[in-house]
């Protein structure tokens, strides 16, 4: 609304109606600011049980591919890695939380083909290669969450800057605009007030 508004009383309607849009305006800010910040919560909270999920199956895949390398050599498991087809499955999709777009990370969960020759291999080879898998399945997920959450933090920033300019600087100067228009108006009544009692008088 304009600094300087001529004091009428359309003028104050005006910028009553604006001072009740920004206070909506700024409600409806600071909801969906909690509503992020409880998407967030739920999100930390899923990154860590991931971690600790990934933690504990990436241990087991260490221990796996220790046994397969006694089994069958380090440089045999270099030659069975390489036979071991690239997976480029993976997609991003943007998703809408809030108005907010979260990038969605659509992998085709590889199983582990086992498209290498048998000769020279053993269970636990065939073991380590399904658990590297699994942990680098559960690795996509937890960086789509972590990106997840760096944008909700970006969107929560935006919109308390957003809610403090209206709170803060321009709900209290309408507000100000507004009490001096009316100041203004009950002036000029007074005065009007006064002028047609002392034309009625003469």
């Amino acid at each position: 609304m304009a600094k300087n508004l001529l004091p009428t009383k359309n003028n104050l309607l005006k910028l009553k109606s604006s001072i009740e849009m920004s206070k909506n305006g700024q409600d409806l800010l600071e909801e969906k600011k909690l509503v992020l910040k409880k998407k967030i919560e739920d999100y930390v909270l899923e990154e860590k049980e991931l971690k600790n999920t990934i933690s504990v199956k990436l241990k087991e895949a260490e221990d796996s591919i220790k046994k397969a390398i006694v089994d069958v050599g380090f440089d045999d498991l270099i030659d069975i890695s390489n036979a071991i087809r690239d997976d480029d499955t993976i997609r991003i999709k943007y998703l809408t939380l809030m108005g907010v777009e979260i990038p969605s990370v659509i992998s085709d969960e590889q199983s582990a083909e086992l498209n290498y020759g048998l000769y020279h291999t053993t269970a636990d080879v065939d073991e380590s290669i399904v658990k590297f898998v699994e942990v680098k399945n559960l690795a996509i997920k937890l960086t789509s969450i972590q990106n997840t959450i760096c944008r909700l933090q970006k969107a929560i920033e935006k919109v308390e800057r957003r809610s403090n300019a209206l709170k803060e600087v321009i709900i209290p100067r309408d507000e100000n605009l507004a009490r001096k228009i009316t100041s203004s108006l009950e002036e000029s009544e007074r005065d009007e007030f006064v002028r047609l009692k002392v034309v009625k008088e003469k």
